[in-house]
């Protein structure tokens, strides 16, 4: 999943140096090429999800944490234990309610929404964000609630899709009432649909996580636990789940994905600041999302090299130098072993590192390049620990059993902890993002 380190690491955090910790604590990715072509080629194999869910599942990452150095945000309240140097905040303060989408919602978020009717400030069909320039010596932004959510032009896309879907459920609301937007009501009546609105999204956004995005991506044996099992055995934290499973996702995307409006971009091409400013360029979403999508993508032990402008490996360390800031590793590794160790049969498979590294030695000689010495497994972090286990483990692209229960268990429990008025207790008006799609587009 592509991403600017900007918005993971701060200065502070890169003037840390990795050689501080007791060399037996050290996290290191293996010696190991995990962007050259001929094992990024053997990996592709597994590509069979729709490659539209790398995106969705971005959104879906964004909406649950973007975490800092506790001590970056001074002026927040921190609990006790949040005076180690590697104590993080999560600036998404209610995670899976699409902070991302609506901020602070008319009231508090600057720009972003329609003054009087309350709707965001979107042309009816635009693809993209309005673009505000607040001084002249700035650049226009576009108007986003969340600017993670313009590292590609796909997720910019996808962040407006949702928006769209706001709109237009308000906009159903209003004549459902004999209402418009351009109705002389009282503000306090827009601001009311607002929020009936948004509970509606937030059904159809529920569904499309854990009836969409979850069972295209977690392994069936994880999907077929009965919940008062997952709750029992899945017990590691939100940091290690966001710098393990999240970031196991930074390995989906392909190389190139082909598209109908332009040809074939390569993937870093599709950044905000070379094609963004193309308002009638347009997603074949059927592409990306429906049955028959050609762009295919799928959990593996890789990184494409060409999926941003830095290589596979620069994002490898990256995404290594940002999960050791966020938690130290040899407490996770107890975790992860106590959680794996409780794990019902139908779930467990062997991950010790001799394992891992015995399965990846296999492939690396069947595809022709030099495999990793022993214990090279031995220290990983978690992100690449659920990559090896969803390269070997692994079904349809997917997850593998582990990190399918740990994503399942998380998810669940953060929509269980939501309180948002009735926006879980009725039906959804939609449970798939291909359902929410067509019906921003075709109704």
């Amino acid at each position: 999943m592509p991403h600017d380190t900007r918005f993971f690491e701060t200065a502070a955090e890169n003037n840390q140096p990795l050689s501080g910790r007791d060399a037996a604590h050290k996290q290191a990715i293996p010696d190991f090429a995990f962007d050259t072509a001929l094992w990024r080629e053997s990996c592709k194999s597994n590509a069979v999800i729709p490659a539209g869910y790398t995106y969705l599942a971005q959104l879906m990452g964004h909406d649950l944490g973007h975490t800092l150095p506790a001590n970056a945000v001074p002026w927040t309240a921190h609990h006790a234990d949040e005076s180690q140097p590697n104590a993080r905040y999560n600036l998404i303060e209610n995670p899976l309610t699409l902070e991302t989408i609506y901020g602070k919602g008319p009231v508090g978020t600057h720009g972003l929404y329609h003054a009087h009717n309350c709707l965001f400030r979107l042309d009816k069909n635009a693809t993209l964000a309005q673009r505000v320039r607040y001084t002249p010596d700035e650049p226009a932004e576009p108007l986003l609630a969340d600017m993670r959510n313009r590292a590609t032009l796909m997720l910019h896309k996808m962040a407006v899709l949702w928006m769209q879907y706001h709109n237009k459920t308000a906009r159903e609301i209003m004549a459902a009432e004999g209402f418009s937007e351009t109705s002389h009501a009282e503000h306090a009546y827009f601001f009311d649909v607002f929020t009936r609105a948004r509970q509606r999204v937030l059904r159809s956004w529920y569904a499309v996580v854990m009836q969409d995005i979850l069972p295209t991506v977690a392994h069936p044996a994880a999907m077929a636990l009965p919940e008062p099992e997952l709750e029992k055995v899945f017990l590691l934290s939100d940091i290690p789940v966001l710098n393990g499973i999240m970031r196991a996702f930074h390995a989906l995307p392909l190389k190139r994905y082909r598209l109908n409006s332009g040809g074939d971009f390569p993937f870093g091409q599709l950044r905000e600041g070379e094609v963004g400013e193309l308002r009638n360029w347009r997603i074949d979403w059927q592409q990306f999302f429906g049955p028959e999508a050609r762009n295919k993508t799928g959990f593996s032990a890789s990184y494409s090299a060409l999926f941003t402008m830095l290589s596979g490996r620069s994002i490898m360390e990256a995404d290594l130098k940002s999960a050791i800031i966020a938690l130290p590793y040899d407490k996770l590794h107890a975790d992860v072993l106590n959680a794996h160790a409780a794990l019902p049969d139908t779930l467990k498979r062997d991950i010790s590192a001799a394992e891992l590294e015995r399965l990846f030695n296999i492939k690396a000689t069947a595809c022709g390049v030099q495999g990793v010495p022993k214990g090279a497994f031995t220290q990983i972090p978690l992100f690449l620990m659920l990559m090896l286990e969803a390269q070997f483990y692994g079904e349809n692209g997917g997850l593998g059993p582990f990190g399918s229960g740990l994503l399942r268990r998380f998810l669940a429990h953060k929509i269980n902890a939501i309180s948002t008025g009735g926006a879980k207790n009725a039906a959804p008006n939609h449970t798939s993002i291909t359902e929410i799609i067509s019906y921003v587009e075709n109704t």
